[in-house]
């Protein structure tokens, strides 16, 4: 007789891949270093942040980054300030707190390659939940199933950064 999987092992109450301190080394890196962001802004996507205002924090520094304007600590507090985002991030304390917790720059390359690491392993999770949610589905054709969980698989496999 053969034995029946077990899905039960499938669920799992842990957090998911994440790594915080490397996302504010990066924030505090672009913060005290002009240079900094230039070297992870084509490879570190502003969703590969774990924290919300983290990614905020990124996307603001981003936003500076491509006007040509500084993204120290002070250019990036008064965008955040203008756009009622301040707060929303932690206020000034915290971007502050960013900076002052960072030594420097120098390693940022490799900190965006665990964060990104990170995020696509969540991206991995999610397309496995769904698709064992597409085989659960059985008034849609096999076929059909097994096209679109390639398609999830693949799509990651594409938004990974080439090394």
């Amino acid at each position: 007789m053969a034995q029946e999987p077990n899905f039960s092992s499938f669920s799992n109450n842990s957090l998911p891949p994440q790594n915080i301190d490397a996302e504010e080394s990066i924030l505090g890196g672009i913060l005290l270093d002009p240079e900094a962001i230039g070297r992870v802004a084509d490879t570190l996507l502003a969703e590969a942040f774990y924290i919300n205002a983290h990614k905020d924090i990124y996307q603001a520094a981003l936003l500076l980054y491509s006007q040509g304007k500084p993204t120290d600590l002070m250019s990036v507090t008064s965008w955040l300030y203008d756009h009622e985002s301040l707060d929303k991030v932690g206020g000034q304390s915290k971007l502050a707190q960013l900076v002052e917790r960072t030594v420097s720059a120098v390693n940022i390359d490799r900190y965006a390659t665990l964060v990104m690491d990170k995020y696509l392993r969540r991206q991995l999770i999610k397309a496995g939940n769904e698709i064992v949610q597409l085989g659960y589905e059985t008034s849609t054709e096999l076929e059909q199933v097994l096209d679109q969980a390639e398609q999830k698989i693949f799509s990651l496999t594409q938004s990974r950064p080439q090394q």
